[in-house]
C-alpha cells in the first residue's frame, strides 16, 4: 500500500534587504533544511507567503495537512504582557501577528504543529504562556544556547520526561544544538514541560490532549541528515501524528 504524501506548511522568515542603488525591502523566505527534512521524511513542503488577512490565512491552512513554525527574530513581549528589555533583539510585527494567526487556523482546523526554536517560543505565547528575553541576564542558565560551533554538532544534552510524545520519539537523553538567547519561561496552560537541559532551560514542550503540538527549541532541521533522533522527530511528525 502506498502511504499519501502529506502537505507540509512551512512558515517562511522574513528578511530586510538593503541593496547597493536600491531601497529596503522585504524578501520572504525559508532556509533550504526545512523544506528538505520535509521531503526526506516522505512529505511535500510547501512555503506559506505572509499574509495579514486572517480568513486568508485560514485558507492557507486548510490547504496543508501538517505546519512547521519555524526559526526567526524575537517576539513582541507585549503579547505576553511585558515590556522590552535593553537586550531583547529585532521584533518583526508582520511575522507575530502572522505566526499567531497560522496557530488560531491550525487550532480551529484541527492541524497538527511543530514549532522549532523561536516556533516554540510562538505557541507557548499564543497559548498564554511567557518567555526570558535574554538567558545571559540570568546567571543559572550556564551553559551556552547560542553556539558558536557548526549548526549541525549538538553541544548540550536534553532530558527528556518519560511518558511524553517526544521522549517516545527521541529517546530519554539526547544532545541538541542551540542557537536562541530566549527561551520559555511560564509554560502555557494545556502544555507539559518534555525536556530541559542540564541548567533548568525548557526545551520541549507538547500539548496535552486535543491535537497534537510540538515544540523544541533547538534546530532538528539541522541536524536531521546525521542525527536518527532528528530524523524520526520529522519523520514521526509528518506521518504518524
Amino acid at each position: 500500500m502506498i502511504m499519501e504524501k502529506k502537505l507540509v506548511g512551512i512558515v517562511p522568515n522574513i528578511e530586510i534587504v538593503r541593496e547597493d542603488g536600491f531601497p529596503s525591502y522585504q524578501r520572504i523566505y525559508s532556509n533550504e533544511d526545512y523544506i528538505e527534512a520535509a521531503i526526506h521524511s516522505g512529505g511535500i513542503p510547501i512555503i506559506l507567503p505572509y499574509i495579514q488577512d486572517y480568513p486568508m490565512v485560514k485558507e492557507q491552512i486548510k490547504l496543508v495537512d501538517k505546519v512547521i513554525i519555524t526559526g526567526g527574530s524575537d517576539i513582541n513581549p507585549l503579547y505576553y504582557g511585558e515590556e522590552s528589555e535593553i537586550l531583547g533583539g529585532v521584533i518583526i510585527p508582520e511575522r507575530d501577528n502572522y505566526d499567531m494567526m497560522v496557530i488560531k487556523a491550525c487550532e480551529e482546523l484541527k492541524k497538527p504543529i511543530l514549532g522549532i526554536c523561536r516556533g516554540i517560543q510562538a505557541i507557548n505565547v499564543a497559548y498564554g504562556g511567557t518567555l526570558y528575553q535574554h538567558l545571559p541576564n540570568k546567571n543559572e542558565f550556564y551553559i551556552q544556547h547560542n553556539q558558536k560551533s557548526r549548526y549541525d554538532v549538538g553541544i548540550h544534552t536534553v532530558i527528556m520526561k518519560k511518558g511524553t510524545k517526544l521522549q517516545e520519539i527521541l529517546g530519554e537523553t539526547i544532545v541538541v544544538n542551540s542557537f536562541h538567547h530566549q527561551a520559555i519561561k511560564d509554560v502555557a496552560p494545556g502544555f507539559v514541560v518534555c525536556g530541559k537541559s542540564k541548567d533548568g532551560v525548557i526545551e520541549a514542550i507538547e500539548r496535552l490532549g486535543g491535537t497534537t503540538i510540538l515544540g523544541v527549541q533547538w534546530h532538528p532541521e539541522k541536524m536531521f541528515l546525521k542525527n536518527k533522533e532528528m530524523e524520526s522527530l520529522f519523520n514521526e511528525f509528518i506521518n504518524k501524528l
